[in-house]
């Protein structure tokens, strides 16, 4: 009975500590269909079913990744925005937006968080020359290839967009 109280205990004080941090980091969690664009980004592409995962440096040789269909990517003018539904959520929850390389990105993609202290998701550069299409596999996904050079792309080689609706899929202008 007393280790299941302390099992408990610990539980209870790491949720305690992640609040504090957010609160004083003043991190609010951001949902796609609220979130702003800027002036002048419009929307090229959405999946509402869409899944998205980042690839790991560090990984097992063969990786599956599960087709929830509880994520939702937007692509605009500017920028990939890929986000999920929490467990007992409605909105999609954004996890992480990806700029591409050859474009104007926030400063926080330098840092090894990604800006996600103080956004509450991860800001990701993607190199435009190398994204592929595996639009006839199985599950069909495109695979974008991150910037190493970039701080937020630590431990990540690439971030992936399964969807049934590859075929309008467009990359930001």
């Amino acid at each position: 009975m007393s280790s299941i109280l302390l099992f408990l205990g610990c539980l209870a004080g790491i949720v305690l500590i992640g609040w504090v941090v957010s609160k004083l980091a003043g991190t609010k969690a951001q949902f796609l269909e609220t979130f702003p664009l800027e002036p002048g980004e419009r929307v090229l592409w959405e999946d509402l079913s869409a899944d998205a995962y980042p690839v790991l440096t560090q990984r097992a040789r063969y990786v599956t990744y599960a087709r929830l269909g509880r994520g939702a990517v937007r692509v605009t003018t500017l920028r990939i925005i890929a986000g999920t539904k929490p467990l007992f959520g409605s909105k999609h929850m954004i996890e992480h937006v990806l700029y591409p390389a050859d474009r104007p990105y926030p400063e926080e993609a330098t840092g090894i968080s990604g800006g996600f202290l103080k956004y509450g998701f991860q800001v990701l550069v993607f190199e435009r020359s190398s994204v592929e299409r595996h639009a006839t596999d199985k599950h069909p996904f495109v695979e974008l290839t991150l910037t190493p050079s970039v701080g937020s792309s630590t431990n990540l080689d690439a971030f992936r967009i399964y969807s049934d609706a590859l075929a309008a899929f467009l990359l930001p202008e």
